[in-house]
């Protein structure tokens, strides 16, 4: 089932139940779409940006993390300190795909002022 698919479904779920003023079934659809899971990196495939500092010492440290793994952050600080990394290092092209692929997902004003700013410099 594609997500679209699923889309359309919760939406058309959440209509009935409002044209019924089912509140009890809208509020368990609205539950289950926020629902908050605890932050487990373990069960994520990829390797924490807090890890990526510790092991980055070198350019080809840094490239070999690229080409291996993913890399995931847990704030948006971290997000904008990876991206100094990548250019420190000249890797300006992996940041811009990167930032590109990030904000396709994700449209936060503050990440895009951030990553300009890095760009300038």
């Amino acid at each position: 089932m594609s997500y679209s698919n699923i889309h359309s479904e919760i939406k058309a779920l959440l209509k009935e139940a409002m044209e019924k003023k089912d509140y009890k079934k809208i509020i368990k659809i609205l539950n289950s779409l926020v629902k908050e899971d605890k932050f487990n990196p373990d069960t994520l495939k990829g390797i924490l940006f807090k890890d990526v500092k510790d092991i980055i010492k070198t350019k080809e440290d840094l490239e070999n993390i690229l080409l291996s793994t993913k890399v995931i952050f847990e704030t948006k600080e971290e997000v904008l300190e990876f991206f100094e990394l990548l250019l420190k290092y000249g890797f300006r092209e992996n940041a811009i795909d990167y930032f590109e692929e990030l904000m396709f997902n994700i449209n936060d004003l503050e990440l895009i002022e951030g990553f300009n700013s890095l760009l300038k410099q």
